[in-house]
């Protein structure tokens, strides 16, 4: 408890620092320093891989973040918490693999790599952006929350748009992070109220019921006639928590409308307002009415109501999540107690199954409900490809090569990519209908060392271009130009021109050809490889040795590849 404490207090105060101090960047490690600091993080004792990492941290290495990283899954917690808080001071070089994290399966790393964001405060925010729109559900969902966590006002238009998310947790992320901007977000959240996505307008009209801004107040009246039902209940609840700021647009809907169903929702919302005032209103209002036939047989009312009522509710199946009056109350089967009596809104939900909703009416001190979902209808996913045997991407998860046939799949909108070496990567989104069968064919085209050429013609600052083009180069064993693609790629980093938002990957990639991670073509073998590799790499080195993104770019490479490019290669 004191560890996680203390650990909560230094989060917050270097993200304090780091809007004060700015300025005082702390000065360059020695290259001899660095490397030793990057050698104890790999020791076999906990307490030196957590002060190498307070030091690399302190220093604001760059050069450390993928070790640092790695130790996010430490088995020590003072060694995870160290590596966490210099990820978040060495900050911008640190966001692309952090960003990464949010994907991982374990649950403790992944947390970390959001509290190392969070702690970066703004300078996180456009990174945290665009991963509202990467193909990771997973990565959506963590960067809506933290952008509701950051707090800054830019991130309102984002975050709205992601409520219109395929993904359910996504768009509820969005909408509570939403919630925490206040009075700030009514206007973009007032648009999506108006979405064609009924997921949209139901995230919308919950938002209000936590801002509770009487701007929002006619939009919610008009909100109260939507075709969708959690739209008009969320709507009416939102309205009801508001009280009088919206109780003489509901008293005129009362008395204007020609809709039953719509007449009946106002009333629910005023019988439920706090404010004596309007209960006394709509009081009289209701004995100036005169007497209707009931549309169906009411049940008898007990001559004096309960102070609070014990609702009872039941599924099939069982363990579905109950909200009432859109607030989340547990797992059936469950007992509700101290409920006021009168009309409550009651929904329950269950993963892979369609949501029950009833209006009840609570009279007695003891109700019971029971629900019974439905499944939700499913869809079936063929992706096939030209050439075959190319590897499929849904929604940003692996799932295969084609051809591939993805069954039991919600009815939505699913992201597909497929891709095969030496082939440009083909992306579409197909849409999955209940009962049917959806069809995704993919027609690769070849990558083509003339495609590569155009390209870095028009932008040579495209490390992405010339690593491809190695790679290219290798499978058809022109090992001279391979060499020379990737050497352009390092002269690029060299200069901080990188224009690919590649650069991070470049060291992998370099790495790739150093292991022989896919097949050389020509006969080429291992070893001639590396050493026409190491040859360029090293007159790089000779060239812009003084050039600091080139020093950092190398001593990241040093530690995926077993060599020390800044000395020639061995004859």
């Amino acid at each position: 408890m004191h560890r996680t404490l203390c650990a909560a207090i230094a989060l917050a105060a270097l993200a304090a620092a780091r809007g004060a101090d700015d300025a005082a960047q702390p000065p360059a490690l020695e290259p001899a320093r660095l490397t030793e600091l990057l050698d104890q993080l790999e020791a076999p004792e906990a307490p030196r891989r957590a002060a190498a990492a307070e030091a690399l941290g302190r220093a604001k290495a760059a050069a450390a973040v993928p070790k640092l990283y790695a130790l996010l899954d430490d088995p020590d917690d003072d060694a995870q918490w160290k590596a966490t808080l210099a990820l978040g001071a060495i900050g911008e070089p640190a966001i692309p693999r952090l960003i990464d994290g949010l994907n991982l399966d374990k649950e403790r790393p992944r947390w970390k790599a959001e509290s190392a964001l969070k702690m970066m405060g703004k300078a996180a925010l456009p990174g945290l952006v665009e991963a509202l729109k990467d193909r990771r559900g997973r990565v959506r969902q963590s960067a809506a929350y933290l952008l509701g966590e950051i707090a800054d006002p830019a991130a309102i238009q984002p975050l709205a748009a992601s409520m219109a998310d395929k993904d359910e947790d996504t768009r509820w992320k969005a909408a509570t992070s939403l919630a925490r901007f206040g009075k700030q977000a009514t206007q973009a959240v007032l648009e999506q109220l108006r979405s064609e996505s009924i997921e949209c307008r139901r995230c919308a009209a919950w938002v209000f019921q936590n801002t509770l801004d009487p701007d929002a107040v006619p939009a919610l009246i008009a909100a109260l006639r939507d075709p969708d039902e959690q739209v008009r209940w969320k709507a009416a609840i939102a309205l009801q928590k508001m009280g009088a700021d919206a109780s003489d647009r509901l008293f005129a809907l009362l008395r204007t409308s020609g809709r039953g169903d719509e007449r009946k929702l106002a009333a629910w919302v005023l019988e439920g307002v706090a404010d004596p005032r309007v209960a006394a209103q709509f009081r009289e209002f209701q004995a100036r009415q005169p007497a209707s036939e009931p549309e169906a047989p009411p049940r008898p009312r007990p001559a004096v109501l309960p102070k609070s009522v014990a609702l009872t509710l039941a599924s099939a199946p069982d363990k579905a999540t109950v909200f009432i009056d859109d607030k989340y109350v547990g797992l059936t089967p469950l007992t509700v107690p101290d409920l006021a009596p009168g009309h409550h809104f009651v929904k329950l939900t269950k993963r892979d199954h369609l949501p029950w909703t009833k209006l009840v009416e609570l009279l007695y001190p003891e109700e019971k409900l029971e629900a019974r979902l439905a499944l939700k209808p499913k869809g079936t996913l063929l992706v096939t490809s030209e050439p075959a045997q190319a590897d499929v991407y849904i929604d940003g998860e692996y799932e295969g090569k084609t051809p591939l046939e993805k069954k039991h799949l919600d009815a939505n909108p699913y992201s597909v990519r497929v891709e095969k070496e030496q082939f440009l990567p083909w992306e579409g989104e197909i849409e999955v209908r209940a009962g049917e069968q959806a069809r995704a064919q993919a027609t690769l085209k070849s990558k083509v060392e003339g495609w590569y050429r155009q390209r870095l013609q028009e932008n040579p600052n495209d490390v992405s271009a010339h690593t491809e083009l190695a790679h290219y180069c290798l499978v058809r064993g022109e090992l001279d130009k391979a060499v020379a693609a990737l050497a352009a790629a390092v002269e690029v980093m060299a200069h901080g021109a990188d224009t690919s938002s590649y650069g991070g990957r470049l060291a992998q990639e370099i790495a790739k050809v150093w292991g022989q991670a896919f097949q050389f073509g020509g006969g080429l073998e291992l070893g001639t490889v590396r050493r026409a590799l190491h040859a360029a790499l090293h007159g790089v080195w000779q060239r812009h040795h003084d050039k600091k993104p080139l020093q950092r770019f190398l001593a990241e490479l040093r530690q995926s590849v077993p060599a020390d490019f800044t000395q020639p290669p061995r004859p």
